[in-house]
């Protein structure tokens, strides 16, 4: 047996596709440009060990459900993206067949944003006015999607990125509160009970309050320190050691100098005095790393300690983020300290998938089998034929990649717009009296072709950062409970920097387990930060690496890395793993870099310049709000959807 297949073996891995069989199939692209890094490939897969699941080279196996054909950046519409980047429908001649199709507002994007557009029409827009959603992904939701796996007769999900959320108080009237009401969407949740034969553990209801350690209260989380750590000879065999709850014993058990924990618990617990108006213009004036080492003077040992969660959350290294935009995720050192004893949010079952599902039951409530309950939303089948029926006032077209909108003439006097879009191979065009763009800068900026220069020029300064969300379905998690944990954080490299399980949240027959010898999923983030290089080349590389690696060589780092920090806690990665997917998003968020909020002497910062819009196309995606969540991608929605029926 060779030494590869011996080390195959050791980790349990099905039937690969090699490196060299990726790359084959595919075209890799330069760094830098519009999803500039490996092309989408063509479906080549092998059956995984038994005749199971295929695995496919790009995202993975085990997915079943309706969003098994949407991991992430799909490749069908990653081809169309590349055709975009590379200038296919540049050509005046290539206009696309005319369905005849005249609708008041179209929508490019069918991700928060864009359902949040959709809504606004639909609640305003009065009889006899019609609105066509275009989204390039096979269902709705963007960011907001779910991986489904069924393990041993279990029903699980994860999400594929965006989750977390606050449940707004009855009577509110924020947008997420209104937007609750307007939906009907619960307040009130179930969650699975914890066996009290079985020791005390802590859980997580969201897959990020966890990476702080701010809920260390509620929740138990491990800090796995690698080989040569300054404790390695204490536990036997110098391979590397667990601590648990650090936080929570104020660093007591952490295997740090004293006087690094008194500058780590100095830069957790800071508290700033003078928070006037002016605070957040100084907060954006620098970087983050330049407000800890700078201005709080910290060492750096405390910016590398926190370089991963802000290379992911907020998409580059602390030397290239906006001490602002940290504040705005909450990064301990820019404002008020959460204290010891912070709430846990919340996340619904496969993420903030139930918030889309709920837009899209609202509008058109045959699209998704059942009533309008909690436990029909999440769980019913997507009809996908009622989203797009001819004789609808709203229509949502799935696997629409829209390349072209322009205006049908001088954007100022025009009446109409056209909107080009590939669907299954053909290009066709549709007519809209306003455009609602609800798709991201860094394709709005390829397909908006009378895009005005100072927009333009706003967008060339806008950087977006690649992010992986990979879900391990489980048969069991014996290994985190021996341990005492059901979150895990490391700072040496590897597979992600974090990984948790939730504590279930029911929703009607919806009903994981809850017990360490049942099946559940472990979910991983990853950004791509690199510090101490140019934000640009960071961006490059990272999508390089995302869209450059395969299935196999990134599920081989995975396993591995289990294997060392879980394999002596009894982990086997060849009877405990049952799937794993793999959701690779190009572009997962804008990084905000210093003066990104407030701008400077020089005039509006490029994110107001875009807000703006021109003509009859009213720009609204999430990113817009610098930090992204769900309910400020609707309120971008709204206001675009608001300003195109103002153009009516």
């Amino acid at each position: 047996m060779s030494s590869q297949e011996k080390d195959k073996k050791e980790l349990g891995m099905r039937p690969g596709i090699t490196r060299r069989d990726f790359l084959n199939t595919t075209l890799l692209g330069a760094g830098g440009a519009l999803l500039a890094a490996a092309s989408p490939l063509a479906v080549t897969g092998c059956l995984s060990r038994g005749g199971g699941p295929r695995k496919d080279p790009w995202w993975g196996y085990g997915a079943v459900g309706d969003y098994a054909r949407s991991p992430g950046n799909s490749r069908r519409s990653m081809e169309a993206a590349h055709r975009l980047r590379d200038g296919v429908y540049d050509g005046q001649e290539l206009q696309g067949e005319d369905t005849g199709e005249v609708y008041d507002m179209v929508i490019v994007g069918g991700g928060m944003s864009g359902l949040g557009a959709a809504h606004y029409f639909h609640k305003h827009a009065g009889d006899g006015r019609r609105c066509l959603l275009l989204d390039n992904h096979a269902i709705f939701g963007g960011e907001a999607k779910r991986n489904e796996f069924v393990v041993d007769g279990e029903r699980l999900m994860g999400p594929q990125g965006s989750n977390d959320f606050g449940v707004p108080s009855r009577g509110s009237r924020s947008l997420s509160g209104r937007i609750f009401d307007d939906l009907n969407i619960p307040r009130e949740y179930d969650f699975r009970e914890w066996d009290e034969s079985l020791k005390p553990l802590g859980f997580g209801l969201d897959n990020y309050a966890h990476m702080t350690g701010v809920v260390e209260s509620k929740v138990d989380i491990g800090y796995w320190f690698g080989p040569g750590g300054a404790d390695a000879a204490d536990e036997g065999n110098g391979s590397g050691f667990w601590r648990t709850n650090i936080w929570r014993r104020d660093l007591e058990n952490a295997p740090w100098p004293e006087e690094l924990k008194r500058d780590m618990l100095r830069w957790r617990y800071h508290r700033w005095e003078d928070r006037g108006e002016d605070f957040g213009r100084m907060l954006d004036s620098m970087s983050y790393r330049d407000l800890l080492e700078k201005e709080l003077e910290l060492p750096h040992e405390v910016t590398e300690y926190i370089a991963p969660v802000i290379g992911l959350i907020n998409g580059a290294s602390p030397d290239a983020v906006s001490a602002y935009a940290a504040s705005q995720v909450g990064m301990p050192g820019t404002g008020r300290p959460r204290g010891r004893d912070a709430s846990l949010p919340l996340s619904f079952p496969g993420g903030n998938t139930a918030f889309a599902r709920y837009f899209v039951k609202g509008m058109i409530p045959e699209a998704i089998e059942g009533g309008h309950t909690f436990g029909d939303i999440t769980n019913g089948k997507v009809r996908f034929e009622a989203l797009d029926r001819e004789e609808a006032p709203l229509r949502l077209r799935m696997g629409a990649t829209v390349v072209r909108v322009e205006h049908q003439g001088e954007p100022g006097a025009a009446d109409r717009v056209w909107i080009t879009y590939e669907k299954d191979g053909k290009v066709r065009r549709v007519q809209a009296r306003g455009v609602a763009m609800a798709s991201g800068g860094w394709v709005n900026k390829h397909i908006l072709r009378d895009l005005p220069p100072e927009m333009r020029q706003a967008y060339e300064s806008f950087q977006y950062a690649p992010a992986m969300v990979a879900n391990v379905a489980l048969t069991n998690w014996r290994f985190l409970y021996d341990l005492g944990i059901t979150a895990a954080q490391w700072n040496d490299g590897g597979f992600g920097f974090s990984c948790n399980i939730r504590r279930p949240m029911t929703a009607g027959g919806y009903r994981p387990p809850l017990h360490p010898d049942r099946p559940t999923v472990l979910t991983f983030y990853m950004g791509f930060g690199s510090p101490g290089v140019p934000l640009a080349r960071q961006m490059s590389e990272g999508r390089w690496k995302l869209f450059g690696t395969t299935f196999f060589d990134f599920e081989k780092e995975l396993r591995r890395q289990m294997l060392e920090q879980f394999g002596a806690h009894g982990f086997d990665p060849a009877k405990d793993i049952a799937g794993i997917v793999l959701n690779r998003w190009g572009h997962a968020r804008l990084v905000q870099p210093p003066g990104f909020y407030f701008g400077g002497e020089d005039g509006p910062s490029p994110r107001e310049v875009v807000e703006n819009g021109y003509g009859r196309v009213a720009i609204g995606h999430s990113e817009l709000n610098g930090h992204q969540n769900w309910s400020g991608g609707v309120a971008q929605g709204y206001r675009a959807a608001e300003q195109v029926l103002g153009m009516l």
